[in-house]
């Protein structure tokens, strides 16, 4: 059992914005962790850089449909690796919502949407042009001929890898933002994996690790002076965080002692009897 901790950085400073923990992959965590560091952040719009891991298209293109703009190193198409005509090769027909294949032919759609693993997609086919085709073994190996999938966010798939691979030097600034933190963590702070159990215990010790990253980060930034001065601007707020965190914690052992009292009782009365 494993957690998978996911973090949002700013490039400026290298501070970690946000954090969750959920499935053992980064597949659906774009959207949700982009949302949540605009609202933190309390910006109108922002860039964010990720990793293959992260990219996809539900995700960026609810991310551009709320002023994100994501940069998510873009993904192989399987075609790529079989040695047959790859995904490049057919051209796309946005107003007909066609394929056009490399031997000329039309690929076309019933409308119908597909679920596949958890991503919905089209069927593109054309089972009688394939039968004829002379180019048909450089193509596919299907008895029914070659049928193309496309998710029904294939645009912001096409947007998100045109943004890419005209600013590679922006999207290369990933690393620099956000893996000298967690470099930090593992090897200089040996935190390599949590004492706790359970999604909001682990997220507790891994918040408790990234506030002591970021205030040491502040003293670098800020000076110690500075910092210690904004801080105590902090401390009617901070007392009142920490005045309901010891009233939580009190009424919690006051649970505690009351439930053993109570087995206790029953212990002795069935004892008596």
């Amino acid at each position: 059992m494993g957690y998978n901790v996911q973090a949002g950085c700013d490039a400026k400073h290298k501070l970690f914005v946000n954090n969750d923990t959920g499935s053992v992959n980064d597949t659906h965590a774009l959207s949700p962790m982009a949302l949540d560091a605009k609202e933190l952040l309390g910006i109108e719009s922002l860039d964010i850089l990720t990793d293959k891991g992260y990219t996809t298209a539900k995700h960026l293109d609810i991310c551009t449909k709320n002023g994100i703009t994501p940069y998510s190193s873009p993904k192989d198409h399987s075609s790529h690796h079989n040695g047959r005509y790859p995904m490049v090769d057919f051209r796309y027909d946005n107003i007909k919502d066609t394929y056009t294949c490399p031997a000329n032919q039309v690929l076309a759609t019933n409308g119908s949407i597909y679920n596949k693993a958890g991503h919905k997609v089209k069927h593109y086919k054309n089972r009688e042009a394939c039968k004829a085709c002379p180019v048909r073994d450089l193509c596919t190996t299907n008895k029914n001929g070659r049928f193309i999938e496309r998710s029904i966010y294939q645009e912001a798939l096409d947007e998100n890898q045109k943004r890419v691979k005209e600013k590679p030097e922006y999207y290369r600034l990933r690393q620099q933002v956000t893996e000298h933190q967690f470099g930090t963590l593992k090897r200089q702070w040996g935190f390599t994996y949590t004492l706790m159990r359970g999604k909001q215990n682990v997220l507790s010790e891994v918040n408790l690790m990234m506030i002591c990253y970021n205030l040491t980060r502040l003293m670098s930034i800020l000076g110690p002076g500075v910092l210690r001065n904004r801080l105590k601007r902090l401390a009617p707020r901070l007392s009142n965080l920490f005045e309901g965190i010891l009233a939580a914690i009190n009424n919690f052992l006051l649970f505690e002692i009351h439930s053993n009292i109570s087995k206790h009782q029953e212990n002795t009365t069935l004892t008596a009897l």
